[in-house]
Parts: structure tokens; sequence; C-alpha cells
């Protein structure tokens, strides 16, 4: 991430914040919770990176912290999360998953290594683009909330 000068590291000083990003002397920083599992981190990280693209004039005024993954109430936390499903989750590999018969919801979440709530996301996504896929009912917004 030199190319857009950000520094990325690790903290163990916030018990609930799962990470967060600010902009201090024209760098980036990005801070994950030394407390999540490598998922998760991988998925803050790709999360933290959408609010840098998608809302960086935001990130200049104020840093952008976020206690919850999977928000479904602020539009830009929404925005952050469809990047990051976007980003980790490849379009093709549901596309040659989906034509297996057998596997249900969960077995594609299982299959592409992705949490329910993420695959949620890609697909609300793809429907997004004009590719129809079966949606879960609900969507839980506390995921990993603690």
């Amino acid at each position: 991430m030199d190319q857009m000068n950000i520094v990325v590291g690790e903290t163990s000083r916030y018990k609930t914040l799962k990470g967060y990003c600010f902009m201090s002397c024209k760098t980036i920083y990005v801070m994950i919770s030394s407390f999540l599992s490598e998922e998760e981190k991988m998925i803050v990280a790709a999360h933290e990176l959408g609010h840098i693209i998608l809302h960086r004039s935001q990130l200049k005024m104020a840093p952008m912290q976020d206690d919850t993954l999977y928000n479904m109430t602020d539009n830009t936390e929404y925005q952050a999360n469809l990047f990051a499903a976007d980003l980790l989750i490849n379009d093709e590999e549901i596309e040659d998953m989906v034509q297996n018969e057998d596997l249900d919801y969960f077995g594609l979440c299982s299959s592409l290594n992705a949490t329910p709530e993420l695959m949620s996301f890609k697909l609300y996504s793809l429907t997004k683009r004009g590719q129809a896929y079966h949606m879960p009912m609900e969507i839980q917004s506390n995921f990993l909330a603690k």
C-alpha cells in the first residue's frame, strides 16, 4: 500500500473497536484490532480500504471507526461492506460454485471461505449488477459485535 501512502498496523488498545483509519500529514493509517481472527482482520482491512477509496473526503475531517462490521444503517458503512465483499470474493468463483445444485447457501460460504454476512453483501452486489442469485432472508448487522 506504499503507492497510496497507507500504513497498516495492529492495536490491542481497544477491546470493542474492530478497526479504524485516519489521515495525518498526507499519510493514511489503518489500525486493526489484534484481538480478531485472521479472517476477521482481512475483512476489516478490506472494509477500511473501502473507506479510504470511497470516503476519502470524510477521512480528511475525522477518523472512521468501526466497532460493528456489516452495519446496515449507515450508508458509508454499507458502502464499505459492499466494497470489502467485492474485493474479497471473486465473481467467477461464485458463478462456478452455483452450478452445483447440491450446494446450499452455507455450503457456498464454506466453499469460498466467506462469512454468511460477507457473502450476503457480495450476492447483493451481484444482484445490483444484473446477476440473479438467491439472497438469504436476513443479514445480521451485528455479526462481529461482542
